[in-house]
């Protein structure tokens, strides 16, 4: 596992990048992750282009899996047994926490492309408010998001959800 001081001084260089260089260490960060950062967007006007606000990418992830059944009263949910599927990430490398304006705006990207798992890796953790949105979400059963921190994500700390490799070194040293 990398010096905390090293994995502290890592994330002052990132967030001290311009945005352009942000972008390409965002980009980097959802590959080393195992995903996509091509955007994949459906049904958005075309004066929008691939820029949906929110998804930042695609990764796989083992999760239960979500199941939309119609019935005559409206919609249900069914959780199934884990599968590995397509989740929605956003990765924000910014000084302020990740808002409740910006997850909402994630949350219904991820509607819209009809994922139910989203993963919000954040320089600085999330808002206070964010978080109790979250817990609220995971109390209905439906969607499932996972914060991650940077500096977990620096230190090795990365779930057992994600299928991808959880080498630390690699991750600290392609970032560096």
């Amino acid at each position: 596992m990398p010096d905390p001081r090293l994995i502290a001084s890592l994330i002052g260089k990132l967030l001290s990048a311009s945005n352009q260089e942000k972008l390409a260490y965002e980009s980097k960060i959802i590959e080393l992750l195992g995903g996509d950062p091509v955007k994949k967007v459906t049904n958005l006007p075309p004066r929008r282009g691939k820029a949906d606000g929110g998804i930042d990418g695609r990764i796989k992830i083992r999760a239960p899996k979500i199941t939309k059944i119609q019935d005559g009263e409206g919609l249900l949910y069914k959780k199934g047994n884990p599968v590995i599927q397509e989740a929605g990430i956003s990765v924000k490398i910014e000084s302020k926490k990740f808002s409740r304006i910006q997850f909402g705006g994630f949350k219904d990207d991820l509607e819209r492309e009809n994922l139910y798992i989203g993963v919000i890796v954040s320089a600085t953790g999330l808002a206070p408010d964010t978080q109790r949105r979250i817990s609220d979400i995971h109390q209905e059963g439906i969607y499932q998001f996972i914060p991650l921190s940077l500096g977990d994500l620096l230190a090795g700390n990365i779930p057992n959800e994600f299928i991808c490799d959880h080498n630390p070194e690699k991750l600290f040293r392609e970032l560096n």
